[in-house]
């Protein structure tokens, strides 16, 4: 009865009732959180490279933190929401972490790459395929920093250098599924279009190993052993996304130069299929994104083993000259951890 009056008062009058403010702020989404945390950890590591290699001590301008700092630069640049970037000029690192040695910058760049890629795996489309490029490049260049100075291999970087296991569960599938058209952006045509570049690679794979030199055939032979398992794989994962899996053609068109350089060619195809692991990332969810996120990884160091560059976010085509700049440091800035606090930024 209260209730109904009430309803009668406010008709009448005209008012608008406003629930009071609780005063909590609404819940911050996980990808949003996700992402701010990987532009903190980025800046932070990003200040201990640079304090790495403009110090004095043992490694000291080594020219691999001097690449370790302009990835970190441009991870840095690609992870700033538009309100964070400054209008214009780029901001050069600031020199704060003198405690930092190599082993410890090793293990904490290895240790964001590792958190990166496992919030990739939880955070929506467009910012998981950026954290999952952010983390594929962090945990390569830790790893390759760690074979310079003849450290040890960080332990939870060493266990992902398997070839993914696809592990798939669901409701049955339609009698019936649309095939997709090969430009759409949806899940299934996404894992179309992988399944197509490892029917590729099996192929070239296959004609690389009769013109490979003996010791680069035993890696041509492990490739392709990787590929053919990739391949079934996703077809696995296709079926159980209710997707019909593409027909492999009896052969396939290989680059002009494949045959005087098969190492070359087995480089580029394998830089070739990031991108298009990196849109199964972002149009995947539950087993299928894992699944993606750990090939991207994998096909990167498969790409580095035949001497490919990786780019600073694999997975992603971009120009870094249309990136934002990172805003200046103050002499008051206070660092990373300052800047987090003034954009609200959460930690965990």
């Amino acid at each position: 009865m209260l209730v109904a009056v009430v309803a009668l008062l406010v008709a009448g009058t005209g008012m608008v009732l406003i629930p009071r403010d609780s005063g909590n702020p609404p819940p911050i989404p996980f990808s949003e959180t996700a992402r701010a945390e990987a532009l903190e950890d980025a800046l932070r590591l990003q200040e201990s490279a640079a304090g790495l290699s403009e110090g004095t001590g043992q490694g000291a301008g080594h020219p691999g933190l001097k690449a370790a700092v302009t990835l970190l630069t441009t991870q840095a640049r690609a992870l700033l929401a538009p309100s964070e970037a400054t209008p214009s000029g780029t901001a050069e690192p600031s020199v704060t972490s003198a405690t930092t040695t190599r082993p410890t910058f090793v293990e904490a760049l290895s240790a964001s790459g590792i958190k990166r890629l496992a919030d990739a795996r939880e955070a929506d489309g467009g910012i998981a395929r950026l954290l999952a490029g952010v983390g594929t490049a962090q945990v390569l260049e830790a790893e390759k920093l760690a074979r310079t100075w003849q450290l040890p291999i960080p332990k939870e970087a060493a266990a992902t250098t398997k070839v993914p296991a696809a592990t798939v569960s669901g409701p049955p599938c339609p009698s019936a599924s649309p095939t997709p058209e090969p430009t759409s952006a949806t899940t299934d045509a996404a894992l179309a279009a992988t399944v197509r570049v490892h029917q590729e690679a099996v192929y070239a794979y296959q004609v690389a190993l009769k013109r490979l030199e003996p010791a680069a055939a035993g890696t041509a032979a492990k490739g392709l052993a990787a590929h053919e398992s990739l391949l079934r794989q996703a077809e696995t994962l296709t079926r159980a996304n209710c997707g019909d899996v593409p027909a492999s053609e009896p052969g396939y068109r290989l680059p002009g130069q494949f045959a005087q350089e098969p190492a070359v060619g087995l480089a580029e195809l394998e830089s070739s299929t990031l991108p298009v692991l990196g849109d199964l990332v972002a149009l995947s969810t539950g087993e299928t994104r894992s699944w993606a996120v750990d090939s991207l990884l994998a096909a990167s160091r498969r790409s580095l083993g035949w001497g490919a560059e990786i780019p600073a976010l694999p997975g992603l085509t971009l120009d870094a000259g249309d990136l934002p700049s990172l805003p200046t440091p103050g002499p008051e800035s206070g660092g990373p951890a300052a800047f987090s606090r003034l954009h609200g930024f959460p930690r965990s």
